[in-house]
């Protein structure tokens, strides 16, 4: 029974049970021969592969955030280390757009290979590990993650990295080995400020396992998050002096969280499980059962771990549980925290996704073969979660069918086809090519046109929501009156891009600027400054000679 006195279970030998080479059953039946084991990774790759060709058969996705990672625009308050590779590609001449495809594909198959191999270290059978993994890399959120240029895709791929390294550190302590660990998490914290995390989640398994003495350990952990933060205070202080910014947030609460904000984010994540067509209080509570139970799983290893000697925590099978529960309890914080301290910072896909791979690698992995130690009445357990994760897989298997078959047809994102099609884009690639251009969508413009473009001024920095940027909403609107009135300017506003609620509405500039409409699209409008329009009209009256 579940609260049965610790003391009373039997007690085994578990670096014989780890190393030893006979077949040890798992949660889901006998381990599969090892053809089945050189096969699940070829056809994992093979469907991840055909699914990425699917869904970026129209051109990799590009999201607003990927033109920034792509340093086309004026922002510049993202981590680095993505936008770093992308350049080294365009370096060797291949183009910004065809290196993030290139990478993002090889990303997909690095991070399949990563999670197939945690769940294998972590003693399940082999077509255990290969459904597991298709759990995760099938999902449809992993899917279009990778399928679009953004950072989470490198962000997983050092997180899982990590780990790999870190259990070998525990295994064969050493400071190099701390080093190393300590780098790949820096590299993931200038792929992502979200990667912290990691350093909480080993510091404390490193504590409690592994060899060497308890000053040994603390030295190791010091180790660790000292090569860590030197790593990224290096780029901090490197891009504070010579940009002027780095990770462009404040640390202030300056978010307001309220009810509705969290019963959102809940539905957020309980559609991470099933589609949003199924009924928000039905989604919600099959959320609270997936939760209870693997809640309850990692609570039972948890237990279990606890009982063993430092050496033999530190057996993968034994560590993998116990890492993903931290980490996934470490990166929930941060997400809370960073609700409190971003203005208007809303917890979506992006975001979620992380935690869903860490989520289900804590529970997965608490079903290796380290978990036949213990009293708990595994099969019926692992029965009913296994029936839970069959309603998971099938609900990503339809999404992931219906997104893909959506991205082959139209494209994600700003590559999708209606901007190809978009009068708007058309009429604004037929002005003259020396006007400057301002808009709601100057990043689109500059995609999709290659031309350079600017925005229009910002009331408040979406980041604090106070008027607290480079330059003032007065400031802005002073020097783009200026500039409408003195060159060829133009103002072409995107109806598609309706999102940025920080900008000056259409409503307000037209009361507060000297603009006149151009012309009228089906989907925006073009204005040009009313000085401009007149000169214009001057040089029509008035031909040179």
């Amino acid at each position: 029974m579940l609260g049965e006195d610790s003391r009373r279970l039997p007690q085994f030998d578990w670096n014989n049970l780890i190393q030893s080479r006979r077949v040890l059953p798992d949660a889901m039946g006998r381990a599969s021969p090892r053809s089945a084991a050189m096969l699940s990774p070829a056809v994992l790759l093979l469907v991840a592969s055909l699914i990425y060709f699917a869904s970026t058969a129209r051109g990799i996705g590009i999201l607003p955030d990927s033109v920034a990672y792509m340093r086309i625009g004026t922002a510049r308050h993202f981590a680095p280390f993505y936008t770093w590779l992308l350049q080294a590609a365009t370096f060797a001449g291949i183009g910004i757009t065809a290196a993030a495809w290139l990478l993002n594909w090889l990303l997909y198959a690095a991070n399949t290979l990563l999670i197939l191999k945690l769940l294998l270290m972590a003693r399940l059978g082999t077509v255990a590990a290969a459904l597991g993994t298709s759990l995760i890399a099938f999902h449809p959120v992993f899917v279009e993650f990778h399928a679009v240029a953004m950072t989470e895709p490198l962000f997983i791929a050092f997180a899982l990295t990590s780990v790999v390294l870190f259990l070998r550190l525990l295994q064969q302590g050493s400071g190099a080995r701390a080093a190393l660990v300590g780098g790949v998490v820096g590299l993931g914290m200038l792929t992502r400020f979200a990667a912290a995390p990691l350093l909480p989640t080993f510091a404390s398994v490193r504590l409690l396992a592994g060899g060497g003495d308890i000053k040994r350990r603390a030295f190791d952990c010091a180790l660790l998050i000292g090569v860590s933060g030197l790593v990224f205070a290096a780029w901090a202080i490197a891009s504070e002096a010579t940009t002027g910014e780095s990770t462009g947030r404040s640390f202030e609460l300056r978010g307001e969280p309220d009810a509705a904000f969290w019963l959102r984010t809940i539905g957020s994540a309980a559609t991470m499980l099933l589609p949003g067509a199924v009924s928000l209080p039905v989604r919600i509570a099959f959320l609270a059962v997936v939760g209870a139970g693997v809640i309850l799983a990692v609570a039972w290893r948890a237990r279990t771990w606890l009982r063993l000697t430092p050496p033999e925590r530190a057996q993968p099978a034994a560590a993998l549980p116990i890492i993903f529960s931290l980490l996934s309890v470490f990166y929930a914080a941060l997400l809370v925290a960073a609700v409190f301290i971003q203005y208007k910072l809303n917890l979506t896909g992006r975001f979620l996704l992380p935690l869903y791979v860490f989520v289900a690698l804590a529970a997965m992995t608490s079903f290796g073969a380290a978990g036949k130690t213990d009293l708990f009445p595994r099969r019926m357990f692992a029965l009913a979660l296994a029936g839970l994760a069959f309603a998971i897989g099938a609900s990503n298997l339809a999404r992931t069918a219906a997104f893909t078959n959506s991205a082959y047809k139209s494209g994600i994102g700003y590559s999708h086809s209606i901007w190809s099609q978009s009068p708007v884009l058309k009429a604004a690639a037929g002005l003259p090519a020396g006007a400057a251009l301002y808009s709601n969508a100057p990043d689109l413009i500059e995609f999709r046109l290659k031309r350079s473009a600017r925005y229009v001024p910002a009331r408040i920095n979406h980041l604090s929501g106070r008027d607290d940027g480079r330059e003032s909403f007065a400031e802005q609107m002073q020097a783009m009156r200026q500039r409408l009135e003195e060159e060829n300017a133009y103002v072409v506003i995107i109806d598609g891009v309706d999102w940025r609620y920080y900008l000056i509405s259409e409503t307000d500039m037209l009361a507060s600027m000297p603009l006149v409409e151009v012309e009228t699209l089906a989907d925006g409008r073009i204005y040009r400054g009313r000085s401009n329009e007149a000169r214009a009209l001057r040089s029509l009256k008035d031909p040179p000679g």
